[in-house]
């Protein structure tokens, strides 16, 4: 139901243990697990997760929203292309009333707290 795409420009500092200790700090109460290279935040019967994805298909993909991306400054573009590397945020628990699009934004806002991560909406696509 929710999705956004943390593009890693060079030198950025997200790290996925700092992440999960700001997503635990943002949300008390949630459960906030790693796995690997993925954090689940859960409360109840509702969950969202946030993985490091890295490989040749994301430089082609970013390259591919980057071009679409309005209000994007030419230097914070010309940083992404090439880039190997995102964080993918993501829930599939159905939420028809909505009741969780604030969890979703808090996550994307601490995505927003490390240097050098562009978050996006890659269904629109456009800055988050």
């Amino acid at each position: 139901m929710y999705r956004a795409f943390g593009l890693l420009q060079p030198g950025t500092d997200f790290a996925l243990d700092q992440a999960s200790a700001r997503l635990a700090a943002k949300f008390p109460g949630y459960s906030v697990a790693r796995r690997g290279d993925q954090i689940t935040v859960a409360k109840g019967d509702w969950e969202i997760e946030l993985a490091l994805v890295a490989g040749p298909h994301v430089a082609t993909e970013s390259e591919g929203l980057v071009g679409k991306l309005a209000g994007l400054e030419p230097a914070e573009a010309g940083a992404l292309t090439g880039s190997d590397r995102r964080v993918e945020v993501w829930s599939d628990t159905p939420d028809p009333f909505m009741e969780h699009f604030n969890d979703y934004l808090g996550v994307v806002e601490v995505l927003k707290s490390f240097r050098g991560v562009v978050a996006v909406d890659p269904h629109e696509p456009s800055l988050l």
